[in-house]
C-alpha cells in the first residue's frame, strides 16, 4: 500500500475528539470497584481495614478534596455535552452513558448540596491518612472508598451499620466523622462517576475516531494508523480503537485493504476475546453507573441520625443509662457534642471518656443536685471534677460563666448607656444640635435633649441586642423525650396567669384553656388560670 498523505490525514481527526480523549491527562483511572461481599465478608473487611488504617492529627498534611470534587463536576459537565451531542445526531450511546445524560439534573443537584454543606474547616479536624493511596484525605473518606468499591455503588444501609460497627471492633470512628460519612459517600460516588463518565467518553470518541478512519480509509497508511494507535494508548483506550477498525474490516470491508486487515491480525490476533472483554467492561460500567447514581438519591433518603445511634460507641454507651435514654434529640446532641469537645481536649477515644462520664453518674449521691445528668458533668458545677478524671485542670471556664452571669445585666445595661450617650455627644457636636441646646437653656434644653436621647438609645438599644445574639451562642435548656407521653411521676401543671376583668374577657380565657386542653392530650398534664381582681389589693 502506498503511504497516504500522513500529516494531512491526521489533520482530518477533528480535535473534538483529541478534547475527548484527553490525551494530556494520562491513562484513564479505573473506577472505584472491587469484588463485592457478601455480609460476613464485608464484616471480616472491616475489621481489617481498622487494623490497617493508620492515622494523624496534624491538620498541616490534611489535603481538602473539594478542588477534586469541582474538577469532577466540570468534567462530568464536558462529557455530558458530548454525549449529548452524540446521541442528537443519531449515534448510539451505551446505557451507561443514558443515565448519564437522563440524571445530570441530579448530579447537578448533589453537587451544589455537596458544595454548600461542606464546611471549610469541618474536615480539617478529622483524622487524616498517612498511608497511599489516600494519604492526606480524611479517614472517613477512606471507609467511605472501601464501602463504595466493595458495593459496586450500590448503597446498602443495612450493610452499611454492619461494616461500620465491625471497623470499629479495631478501629473507633469519632462522632464527628460518622456525621460527615454521608457527605464522604456523595463525595466518593461523585468521584466514581467521573471515572466512568470518562471511560464512557474516551470508549465512545475512540470508536468514532475508528470510524472515520475506516469512511476514509484510503487516506490513512499503516504507518499512520499505527500513529493513532499509539496516541489512543496513552488514554488506554488502544483496544478499543483497534477492535472496531477491525470488526469495520469484517462487516462492511470483506475483500478490501488486505495489508490493513493484516496488520490488524498481528496487533489484534484475538479480536472475538477482546470484544467479548470490551461487552464484559460495558456491562459491569452500565451497572456502576445505575447504582452509583441511585445510590445518590438512597443516601439523602436515609435515616443518618438512627444510622449514627446504632454505630456509634459512645450513643450505645450512653443509652444504658436511664436519663440519656428519656432524653430529647436535641439534649442528646448537646450531650454527645460535650462529649466530643472533651475527647478532642484530652486527646483520648470518645468510649473512655463517655465511661467516664458514666462512672461518675452512677457514683453521684442524692445530695448531689443534678448530678444524675450529664450536662451537670459536661457544663455545670461537676466540669471541673471530670476534667481532672480525664487528666486535664479544671477549667477556667466554669469560673468565667458564674462570673458571666452576675454581671450579665451591668455589662448589658452599661453598653447600652455607653452607646447611647457616645452616639448622643456625636450628634450634639456635628449637627449644631449643641448650639440649639445652649441657645434655649432651661427646660427647654431638657425636653429636647429627651427627645435626641429616646430615638438614639432605642438604636442603640436594638444594635446591642443584635450583637449579643450574633456573638452569644444561645444555651438550650435540657429537654426529655416523653415518647410514651409524660409519665406519673413527672405530672405537670400548665399554669397561665390572667385578671379577671368582665364576662366576656372570663368567657375568652376558658375557651382558650379549653383549646390549650384539646391541643395537648397528655393524661399527666393540667391547665390551670391563676387569676385576680382588677380591685384586688397588693400583697407584699
Amino acid at each position: 500500500m502506498p503511504p497516504a498523505r500522513g500529516k494531512d490525514a491526521l489533520q482530518l481527526v477533528p480535535e473534538g475528539l483529541w478534547a475527548v480523549l484527553d490525551l494530556d491527562a494520562g491513562p484513564l483511572d479505573a473506577p472505584i470497584r472491587s469484588e463485592v461481599f457478601g455480609l460476613e465478608r464485608f464484616e471480616r473487611h472491616g475489621n481489617s481495614l481498622g487494623l490497617t488504617h493508620r492515622v494523624v492529627r496534624e491538620r498541616s498534611l490534611q489535603t481538602s478534596f473539594t478542588p477534586r470534587l469541582r474538577d469532577n463536576i466540570q468534567r462530568l459537565r464536558s462529557v455530558n455535552a458530548y454525549i449529548g451531542s452524540q446521541a442528537r445526531t443519531g449515534y448510539d450511546i451505551s446505557p451507561a452513558a443514558e443515565w448519564l445524560l437522563e440524571n445530570f439534573h441530579l448530579l447537578e443537584a448533589q453537587f451544589k448540596e455537596v458544595d454548600e454543606g461542606l464546611p471549610a474547616n469541618y474536615f480539617k479536624g478529622l483524622p487524616v491518612l498517612v498511608q497511599p493511596p489516600l494519604a492526606g484525605l480524611p479517614r472517613v473518606y477512606g471507609v467511605a472508598w472501601a464501602f463504595v468499591a466493595h458495593t459496586d455503588g450500590a448503597f446498602d444501609e443495612s450493610l452499611l451499620i454492619h461494616f461500620l460497627n465491625a471497623y470499629q471492633q479495631s478501629c473507633e470512628l469519632r462522632l464527628s466523622e460518622l456525621w460527615a460519612l454521608p457527605t464522604s459517600l456523595r463525595v466518593v460516588l461523585m468521584e466514581n462517576l467521573r471515572r466512568l463518565a470518562d471511560r464512557v467518553a474516551a470508549n465512545k470518541a475512540a470508536r468514532e475516531l475508528a470510524n472515520r478512519c475506516c469512511d476514509d480509509l484510503e487516506e490513512y497508511s499503516i504507518a499512520l494508523l499505527e500513529q493513532l494507535a499509539e496516541r489512543t494508548r496513552r488514554r488506554g483506550v488502544e483496544g478499543v480503537f483497534l477492535a472496531q477498525i477491525a470488526q469495520r474490516l469484517q462487516t462492511t470491508l470483506p475483500g478490501s485493504r488486505v495489508m490493513v486487515k493484516t496488520w490488524l491480525q498481528t496487533v489484534v490476533p484475538f479480536l472475538p476475546a477482546v470484544l467479548l472483554q470490551q461487552r464484559a467492561e460495558q456491562a459491569a460500567d452500565n451497572l456502576s453507573v445505575s447504582n452509583s447514581v441511585t445510590s445518590l438519591r438512597t443516601i439523602g433518603d436515609a435515616d443518618w441520625p438512627d444510622v449514627v445511634m446504632r454505630t456509634n460507641l459512645c450513643t450505645r454507651l450512653m443509652l444504658g443509662n436511664p436519663v440519656f435514654e428519656a432524653e430529647h434529640a436535641m439534649t442528646r446532641e448537646t450531650t454527645l457534642h460535650g462529649i466530643e469537645q472533651l475527647a478532642k481536649r484530652s486527646g483520648k477515644p470518645e468510649a473512655h471518656v463517655t465511661q467516664a462520664l458514666l462512672h461518675l453518674m452512677a457514683g453521684a449521691t442524692a445530695g448531689d443536685e443534678g448530678a444524675h445528668v450529664p450536662a451537670y458533668w459536661l457544663a455545670g458545677a461537676g466540669g471541673g471534677t471530670l476534667r481532672v478524671v480525664l487528666g486535664l485542670p479544671a477549667h477556667p471556664r466554669f469560673a468565667w460563666e458564674r462570673w458571666a452571669r452576675l454581671w450579665a445585666l451591668p455589662l448589658y445595661l452599661g453598653a447600652i448607656g455607653i452607646s447611647s450617650g457616645m452616639l448622643l455627644a456625636w450628634l450634639l457636636l456635628h449637627h449644631g444640635t449643641g448650639m440649639a441646646l445652649a441657645a434655649g437653656g432651661g427646660w427647654w434644653g431638657a425636653s429636647l435633649m429627651l427627645l435626641v436621647m429616646l430615638p438614639a438609645s432605642e438604636a442603640m438599644v436594638a444594635l446591642v441586642n443584635r450583637l449579643a445574639s450574633e456573638s452569644l451562642e444561645p444555651q438550650r435548656l435540657a429537654r426529655l423525650a416523653f415518647k410514651q407521653g409524660i409519665p406519673a411521676e413527672h405530672r405537670v401543671a400548665v399554669v397561665i396567669p390572667c385578671m379577671l376583668v368582665d364576662g366576656a374577657g372570663i368567657e375568652a380565657l376558658a375557651r382558650r384553656l379549653h383549646l390549650h386542653y384539646l391541643a395537648n392530650p397528655e393524661p399527666q398534664a393540667q391547665f390551670v388560670l391563676l387569676t385576680d381582681f382588677l380591685d384586688a389589693r397588693l400583697m407584699c
